[in-house]
């Protein structure tokens, strides 16, 4: 039998209860659990709708993101027992998870560890007092240490990361740039194994030169304490770099599920829709859900 092809897994989410900050295009906003459950439900009926498709392929690395992807709650296990069933996953194939403190609590987290979430990317896009409360209207700063230390545990291993903004404007009376060096600050000083950081938008967006300026100032400040740039935006401890952003910059194969997800295989991609509801209406359906098709040149390896 011939050798089977390493792949990633990226299943999408696009749900976030306020994404003011960040305006990601197809997020669905605010808080519906019903909604969470049925979406959950549709990207399984995906997932199992391709049974036998990828039997040539082996998983390496899976990523739930697309938006806040703990706010599917349990529904993330019900997603990822299902890639169990109908995909070779390699057994230390990490999963990582777009998440908001907001969503731990005892009754998600063993959910999340049937999941194998290895690492908790909490999208808390700051760690700074002054300007958390205008960019974060959902989590409390206060819950972090409670999260981090008595669910995660994650002085004792690797499952923090965070996703912060930068290139956004300071509340009146405060220094943009000492507000985002602060965060880079306490990040360096938490145990967080890996750090994304991603552009502000819309309303609370400055120009270009100032993100500039605010993305050199916290890339200068996690270099300095030990982490290591090794995507644009993306910062790790040594050898904590993701697995499967290493995979995608090198042009690996990958499967893609849910709303806008995008699954690339043999030089060829493929589309999903990002409307959420003809998503979960018509998830089994690819015909119904294939938003394009079309051939892509292959990258370097």
């Amino acid at each position: 039998m011939a050798d089977k092809r390493d792949v990633t897994v990226e299943v999408r989410v696009p749900l976030s209860v306020d994404d003011r900050a960040l305006e990601r295009p197809g997020i669905v906003r605010g808080w519906d659990s019903a909604r969470a459950r049925r979406y959950a439900q549709a990207v399984v009926a995906e997932i199992e709708a391709n049974a036998g498709q990828f039997d040539d392929c082996r998983v390496k690395a899976i990523a739930l993101d697309g938006g806040i992807a703990s706010n599917a709650g349990a529904g993330v296990a019900t997603i990822v027992r299902a890639l169990r069933r109908t995909c070779e996953i390699e057994e230390d194939a990490p999963v990582t998870m777009r998440a908001s403190i907001a969503n731990v609590s005892g009754a998600t987290m063993p959910f999340f560890r049937r999941a194998r979430v290895s690492r908790f990317d909490f999208e808390m896009l700051s760690l700074n007092p002054v300007d958390f409360t205008v960019l974060n209207r959902v989590d409390n700063l206060n819950d972090l240490p409670i999260i981090c230390d008595h669910f995660l545990h994650s002085y004792a291993n690797d499952s923090l990361g965070f996703v912060f903004a930068y290139g956004h404007a300071a509340p009146k009376g405060s220094d943009g740039m000492l507000n985002v060096r602060r965060t880079a600050l306490a990040a360096a000083r938490s145990h967080a194994s890996h750090v994304r950081l991603v552009r502000c938008a819309g309303a609370m967006a400055v120009s270009d030169e100032e993100a500039a300026r605010q993305f050199d100032e916290m890339c200068s400040v996690l270099v300095d304490a030990g982490f290591s740039t090794y995507e644009n935006g993306l910062f790790a401890r040594p050898g904590k770099e993701d697995r499967f952003e290493l995979m995608r910059a090198r042009g690996a194969d990958s499967l893609g599920f849910g709303a806008g997800a995008v699954t690339r295989l043999e030089g060829v991609e493929s589309v999903n829709t990002n409307d959420f509801e003809r998503y979960c209406a018509r998830s089994a359906d690819f015909a119904a859900i294939t938003e394009s098709v079309h051939s892509v040149e292959a990258r370097p390896a």
